[in-house]
């Protein structure tokens, strides 16, 4: 497949909480796709791909997914 982790986020959501994102891509380093729900508290980036106590995508994967959160709430709160 690819050899390199891509992160890509489809719809964002803004609730009470914060917000719900819609987030696909491919985790190089355990060379699977995912494609889950995430959510985001103005803080914390919750999902289980991200809880270490589910289903973890690699470090490296949730660094990513955690950077391009907090570019595109930061992106939709500037709007």
């Amino acid at each position: 497949m690819n050899d390199k982790t891509t992160v890509s986020i489809g719809g964002v959501v803004e609730t009470e909480e914060g917000y719900n994102l819609h987030i696909k891509g491919y985790d190089a380093v355990q060379r699977r796709e995912f494609n889950d729900l995430f959510t985001f508290d103005g803080f914390l980036v919750r999902g289980r791909h991200i809880d270490p106590r589910q289903d973890p995508l690699s470090p490296d994967c949730r660094l990513l997914i955690k950077r391009k959160v907090i570019e595109v709430v930061t992106e939709k709160e500037e709007d």
